[in-house]
């Protein structure tokens, strides 16, 4: 991350700077979905917001660091949707295992944001997890409260989150089937000193309902290949959080 992108990502929305920066980010996020990043310019990203050439600058070095900073707004809205359902969840193994199925099933199926890094050029590189602070935050936890066991929780997280970006950028080759998604998290479970038995179950359980960002024009499809059509994005649609029912 770098100083341009940085501190106005907390600034809140009412502020001119904040709508202004915001403005950016939503104008080079649906140029890209539209064009893909090889056939935008700077310069089409500020008409499309709607302000002059220069005032980029002001909160972005380049398009590589708006294209940060849309990540992290992508990172942002999984987070905080995902937490209404964290806060709810008082054992530490459940919350885990439901934050990392969340991650890996977004990562699969939610079409705002895989039609977005494919446009950008950056599915083979860019994946959804969990922070490494929250992992941390989520494995002390357990072990305080004895459901984890673990000697050092820096090198215990580092472990968990390789594996779940592994597993994901794989998933999104085409190199693992979906099944890794419930293998990894019992076998994360299993690090992390619970039973095999308990491991699996946790593993095995359905998602809660959870909000995401969607978009209107891409809902939600498992048929859809991870590398769908360009066709499929030629819509010019904003991205807003909305519950995804999951099958019963």
């Amino acid at each position: 991350m770098n100083a341009a992108t940085q501190p106005v990502k907390y600034a809140h929305m009412t502020t001119k700077r904040g709508r202004t920066r915001k403005k950016l980010i939503t104008a080079a996020r649906d140029l890209i979905y539209i064009k893909g990043i090889e056939n935008i310019s700077i310069q089409d990203v500020t008409e499309a917001a709607g302000l002059a050439t220069g005032s980029f600058y002001n909160y972005f070095e380049n398009k590589s660091a708006i294209i940060q900073a849309i990540i992290e707004d992508f990172d942002d809205l999984f987070a905080t949707s995902l937490n209404q359902t964290r806060a709810k969840l008082n054992d530490p193994a459940m919350r885990l295992s439901v934050t990392l199925k969340y991650y890996f099933t977004q990562a699969q199926e939610n079409e705002a944001w895989r039609s977005f890094i494919i446009s950008a050029g950056l599915s083979d590189t860019h994946i959804l997890v969990q922070s490494s602070k929250e992992c941390r935050e989520d494995i002390s936890a357990g072990k305080k409260g004895g459901r984890f066991r673990s000697e050092n929780i820096s090198i215990t997280q580092s472990l968990i989150t390789g594996m779940a970006t592994y597993v994901t950028l794989e998933m999104q080759r085409g190199n693992l089937a979906k099944s890794a998604i419930n293998e990894t998290i019992r076998h994360v479970l299993r690090m992390l000193g619970l039973p095999d038995i308990a491991a699996k179950a946790f593993a095995e359980a359905p998602l809660p309902d959870i909000a995401a960002p969607v978009r209107e024009d891409l809902p939600t499809d498992e048929n859809i290949p991870f590398r769908i059509a360009i066709d499929r994005r030629s819509v010019n649609r904003d991205t807003h959080l909305t519950s995804i029912p999951r099958p019963r």
